[in-house]
């Protein structure tokens, strides 16, 4: 069985090295960035089944990176992957937040702080799933 590639991006390097390691144990594979542009070029020189995708990142924020990423995907200039997007912010109102989630064309979404196994069930969910 192949090994699942993750990238995982967040400018909090504490972060990354933590979930990194958390997710080498149980036997994916993860690069890392930390800045939204540094991501994309990733995607788009690379092959990743899931993307855990930080909202605030330096460069462009991680709802233009999604929105980005899955329309080319869309399009079938890039591999398909499923997006994780990975915040600690939760906006003011469910009705922005449910908003800037379908604009952003984010498979998922996860809060920080989180509990590991929340994080495994959203990244197997979207493991070989068609997500385009």
């Amino acid at each position: 069985m192949e090994q699942v590639k993750v990238l995982l991006v967040d400018d909090e390097r504490d972060i990354v090295d933590t979930v990194k390691y958390s997710l080498e144990l149980r036997g994916y594979e993860v690069d890392s960035a930390y800045d939204g542009v540094s991501a994309m070029a990733m995607v788009r020189g690379g092959r990743y089944d899931v993307i855990i995708l930080d909202v605030m990142l330096p460069g462009k924020n991680g709802y233009e990176v999604s929105r980005t990423l899955k329309e080319e995907m869309e399009a079938g200039k890039i591999d398909t992957a499923g997006i994780v997007l990975f915040t600690a912010r939760k906006l003011d109102n469910e009705l922005r937040e449910e908003f800037v989630a379908t604009w952003s064309k984010a498979d998922d979404c996860i809060y920080k702080p989180f509990e590991m196994e929340d994080l495994l069930k959203k990244i197997q969910a979207l493991e070989h799933a068609d997500v385009t």
